[in-house]
């Protein structure tokens, strides 16, 4: 399983159609500006997973959100933390990083900033629980146990373009 399969387990899941009805945007509005802020967030992951500063604190997060129920979908939608869904973001793209994400993703889906930063609180704790429930696995199944090394290599072979094209496939 790679990135492709975790983020297909979310959409397929029911994920876009749960944002939506959430944020009171179409499913294309919704699917549109989920393509555009994933990428962004597996950036942001991938700097928190190799920062000197951040890495502990990232794999704890990783492990904590990995036990989550995720079975049903649009409960889990339903009882995000969207405060904490905020603090995520903030960790993974900083200010700065969030607002221009919100920016650029406004103009791809024609929603405004602020929304696309609600779903943005939304979305990352959606792929923190799907990434965190992989890494648990490997890490179980692995002679080493190492959740690092494995949330490392989870990430360290993404592509960014790919998870762009990925995202569009799977968001038609």
């Amino acid at each position: 399983m790679d990135i492709k399969d975790v983020m297909e387990m979310a959409i397929k899941a029911g994920a876009v159609e749960q944002v939506s009805k959430m944020m009171g945007v179409s499913d294309k509005e919704a699917s549109s500006a989920i393509a555009e802020i994933l990428p962004v967030l597996i950036q942001g992951m991938q700097g928190q997973a190799k920062g000197k500063d951040t890495k502990e604190g990232f794999l704890k997060a990783l492990d904590d959100h990995g036990k989550d129920d995720t079975s049903d979908i649009g409960k889990f939608i339903k009882n995000i933390d969207l405060d904490d869904g905020a603090k995520i973001v903030n960790h993974l793209l900083g200010s700065k990083g969030k607002e221009e994400a919100a920016a650029k993703a406004g103009k791809k889906s024609g929603l405004d900033a602020g929304t696309i930063i609600k779903i943005m609180a939304i979305v990352a704790p959606i792929l923190m629980t799907q990434m965190g429930k992989k890494a648990n696995n490997e890490a179980k199944n692995s002679s080493s146990g190492d959740m690092g090394g494995i949330v490392g290599s989870l990430l360290d072979n993404v592509d960014v373009g790919d998870v762009i094209k990925i995202a569009g496939i799977l968001l038609k």
